[in-house]
């Protein structure tokens, strides 16, 4: 019966533990499971198309089938890639023109320097990994209620990016980041410093609905182990929650497990007065440069306009009062009933703004244990996922199909063994970035890889198992994975080397009909692929060009206008956002409020939706509403008449100057005879009125001001 047993699950793809003690027997690893191999870039025919160790590893590739790398693209091509890549911003026309004019051989590298060390890097690579951690201002469902304090882990992440924070750091901070500091002694626990307290916030940023005890902690503790294993390990440990994986060497047992590093999570009682029963903050004091004193005084003067509102809101309902007492009755003229419906309306937004303003963080902490809370639980497998069907006794331990085992993890505890609940998620975070587990610096690179091209060596980004068809270039992957350890986890390290190569400066343009035939889907890199810009580069790149993008930076959320009717029309309750017309609501998409139940139009149609879970690419469509939202929409003609008026300003009146100044802003090169033609005609034959707005707004509707090539 046991052989038969063990055959029936061989064939499954399972491996099985014994029935009497002995060891189990899994068949070999194959990769990615295996350590990182010591690859060495191989030997290529066109030495001279070689920048780095990547040009090597794809022209291998290319040449066993009888292809080349495209030539590289032109300096005006490349000027604009490498600025929308980086910075998520056009170049202005002055940079283009410096760095076409520049003759240094190495321009194109100081060029990516430069954008690198650029304070705008962070904002733009941030908001990459803001969708992977499934950031949000709102915590979903019904009432889809604020989260006030989750606009700090989006500027924790910011600064992570721009201060070149190693991964590893990056990593532990946000899975253990409060038990990072050794406890020898057997005093008290050390205090959590603010900045791993703020990155804690990423473990807590899934929706949440109202709470029903014990499934719910079920469910909260489940998909933190779900999405720690597919954005740290790229795999989807989350499919054995109910079942052995059907496809990958993931038993139910292993998710329970690694589930088990979590057990003694605890997340505070609910604010007074939530009735949504979300869970607390955790005190965290403001930590970067001068931001404890802009908070301070941004209070001060929310509460001054408070006192103003309220004063409003005291008289007219005083008059209000009287009206409703008066023989006959007198009701509030539309003018006093509007002004009290904008002073409610403007005195609720203000009272969330002073709540975002505290020092506090959406964190989690471990449970202090015995004597003073609840110890170690007793974790099981859950049988069929159903938190209330208890199954088998299982230890916190790493995913079998890396480890190669399943033996216990150690829990670092501290001498005296006072605080038992603790370091639990710290055993888990240090394996994840420690040398026994290959795949976080995999996922990583592949990911940065895939954020640049278009498209990972591994397509899946966050599955590197057999569902997610392998890698094109398995070696290549490893190579770079030991290119970013050995530079001690430095992402910047990584851009320069990918950026650096003659891989990526490809151009996008060439045609190539044998290449075209053997790889059509361009798996092999023969060429760069053409890609449309994330909504947040397309609404920053029209803000940019029109001259009144807001560079202020980090911050609470900002509400930008949206389409008559929208906020109103999608809210259950008096509405959440706090439009704001002025400069404050053109600061760059990634300060943009993400409210779950509702996503800003402009964004929704290009592509930009806020996350319910992690999201490791985005749909690249084009539809109508784009086109129409690009042409008609308000925000677009707004802006364009705006890009007149800077035209205007900076070229003088004569059509013929202003023509070539605004192809210069809007695309980063000169028209061609035909396009100064038929622009010329357009602003003559305009009936609006304003000819130069018209072209204006036709620049912002080309391909060219939209796609990367």
């Amino acid at each position: 019966m046991k052989l038969v047993i063990s055959s029936v699950l061989a064939m499954c793809g399972l491996a099985m533990g014994s029935f009497a003690g002995e060891p189990a027997i899994d068949p070999p690893k194959a990769w990615p499971f295996v350590a990182l191999g010591d690859v060495k870039p191989p030997e290529v025919q066109h030495a001279d198309r070689v920048s780095n160790g990547i040009d090597k590893f794809i022209l291998a590739r290319l040449e066993d089938k009888g292809l080349s790398l495209a030539p590289q693209a032109s300096p005006r091509t490349l000027v604009r890639r490498v600025y929308f890549d980086l910075i998520g911003l056009p170049p202005t026309p002055a940079e283009v023109e410096s760095f076409v004019s520049d003759a240094d051989p190495r321009a194109y590298e100081k060029l990516v320097d430069k954008l690198l060390a650029d304070t705008r890097y962070g904002e733009r690579w941030a908001r990459f990994w803001l969708d992977l951690a499934r950031y949000a201002d709102t915590a979903g469902y019904e009432g889809d209620p604020d989260l006030p304090n989750a606009w700090r882990y989006r500027d924790y992440v910011i600064d992570s990016f721009n201060q070149d924070k190693p991964y590893d750091e990056f990593i532990i901070d946000q899975i253990a980041g409060d038990e990072t500091e050794d406890v020898m002694g057997a005093g008290d626990l050390p205090k959590p410093k603010p900045e791993p307290t703020v990155a804690l916030t990423f473990l807590r940023l899934a929706p949440f609905t109202e709470p029903r005890g014990d499934a719910s902690r079920h469910e909260l503790l489940s998909e933190m182990t779900s999405t720690v294993s597919s954005v740290f390990l790229g795999l989807t440990i989350g499919c054995a929650q109910c079942h052995d994986h059907k496809y990958d060497r993931i038993p139910t047992k292993d998710f329970y497990r690694m589930k088990a590093f979590f057990s003694t999570v605890a997340i505070p009682r609910p604010a007074e007065g939530d009735a949504f029963q979300l869970g607390g903050p955790i005190p965290a004091e403001f930590y970067r440069h001068g931001e404890k004193e802009w908070a301070a005084k941004l209070t001060a003067q929310r509460h001054d306009e408070l006192k103003k509102q309220r004063t409003v809101i005291e008289e007219i309902e005083k008059i209000e009062e009287a009206g409703k007492r008066a023989d006959p009755r007198v009701d509030l003229t539309e003018e006093q009933g509007q002004r009290l419906k904008e002073a409610k309306g403007r005195f609720r937004f203000l009272e969330q703004d002073i709540l975002r303003l505290q020092p506090y963080a959406m964190s989690l902490r471990h449970s202090y244990g015995p004597p003073y809370e609840p110890g170690v639980p007793e974790s099981r497998v859950m049988i069929r996922g159903e938190w209330n069907h208890p199954g088998e006794v299982v230890e916190a331990g790493f995913p079998s199909v890396i480890a190669g085992h399943q033996d216990p993890a150690t829990i670092r505890l501290d001498p005296f063994k006072r605080w038992p609940t603790r370091s639990r998620r710290l055993a888990l975070a240090e394996w994840i970035v420690s040398s026994d587990n290959p795949m976080t610096a995999r996922v990583m690179v592949n990911r940065l890889w895939g954020w640049h091209f278009g498209r990972g060596i591994v397509a899946t980004p966050s599955d590197f198992g057999k569902l997610g068809g392998g890698a094109s270039h398995p070696e290549l992957l490893d190579w770079m994975a030991r290119q970013f350890t050995a530079s001690k986890w430095s992402v910047k390290a990584m851009h320069r080397l990918i950026l650096n190569s003659q891989t990526y400066r490809q151009s996008s343009k060439h045609t190539d009909p044998q290449a075209e035939e053997a790889d059509p889907e361009n798996l092999l890199f023969w060429h760069f692929r053409s890609r449309r810009l994330e909504a947040e580069a397309v609404r920053d790149a029209v803000l940019a060009v029109s001259g009144r993008l807001n560079p202020e930076q980090f911050g609470l959320p900002i509400f930008p206008p949206l389409p008559e009717g929208v906020a109103e029309a999608v809210s259950w309750d008096e509405g959440k956002w706090n439009t704001q017309d002025g400069p404050e609501g053109r600061k760059r998409s990634i300060y943009i409020y993400q409210q779950r139940s509702m996503t800003m139009p402009l964004m929704q149609t290009f592509d930009s939706v806020v996350c319910d879970g992690t999201r490791d690419r985005r749909q690249n469509s084009t539809t109508p509403f784009q086109a129409l939202t690009m042409y008609n929409g308000r925000f677009a003609n707004e802006e364009a008449r705006h890009f007149a008026v800077r035209i205007r300003q900076e070229g003088g009146d004569s059509l013929a100057a202003q023509i070539p100044l605004a192809f210069k802003i809007a695309l980063g090169r000169e028209p061609a005879p035909e396009e100064s033609e038929r622009m010329r005609a357009l602003a003559v034959s305009t009936t609006a009125g304003d000819g130069l707005a018209a072209i204006c707004r036709v620049l912002l509707n080309t391909n060219e001001f939209v796609y990367v090539h």
